[in-house]
């Protein structure tokens, strides 16, 4: 996997990506362990993780949401309501959820944007207000996993390896990318004997 990359920066970076979805794995292994044990034997693998389970408490709840979206759609943008009441109506309880969420930049990114509107452009800039939303998400899972990861990784080696080593190799001359590897070291063969 390495053999073909010539520069450290791009090792470095495939690298991160394998040991983030290493993290990844073990998290969804976690979320499942867990739900097992709350939850008995009742565990559906087929429950799909990307989507929000019960975004609204209730019917009533929904249907506020869609008339706060609406009314803030067709009196801040000036359009028809019957245009935002379907634009909002085509959405479903995830969308809706994200839309309520980051109204405001919506409204005002297609203020920005356009100056006459009509559903197409509601619904393509939602779709782009959607895609980045998305990503933003993914990258604070992604961060919280990696330092959550580090925690752990910390409180195993505080566990398994004595002060003393630890101190020596602080002292020792090593450079940073060194250390880094040692400890990265360390931290595999620790995980490897506990698993």
């Amino acid at each position: 996997m390495f053999g073909k990359i010539k520069t450290e920066k791009d090792r470095q970076h495939v690298f991160d990506e394998y040991m983030l979805s290493i993290l990844k794995r073990r998290e969804v292994i976690k979320k499942n362990k867990k739900i097992i044990e709350e939850k008995g034997f009742s565990y559906d693998p087929t429950i799909n993780e990307d989507k929000i389970k019960g975004a609204f408490n209730s019917y009533m709840d929904s249907l506020v949401v869609k008339n706060y979206l609406i009314e803030q759609i067709y009196t801040r943008l000036k359009i028809n309501k019957t245009m935002a009441t379907q634009f909002v109506n085509k959405l479903d309880a995830n969308q809706v959820l994200i839309l309520s969420k980051v109204i405001h930049e919506f409204i005002k990114d297609i203020q920005d944007k356009y100056v006459s509107i009509n559903d197409y452009i509601l619904k393509a800039s939602f779709d782009e207000l959607q895609g980045t939303y998305n990503v933003l998400q993914q990258q604070e899972k992604n961060s919280e996993i990696v330092t959550q990861n580090q925690v752990e990784q910390n409180a195993v080696l505080q566990e398994n390896i004595p002060t003393e080593d630890l101190e020596e190799g602080e002292e020792s001359l090593m450079s940073d990318f060194l250390k880094k590897r040692f400890l990265t070291w360390k931290v595999c063969e620790i995980l490897v004997s506990l698993n």
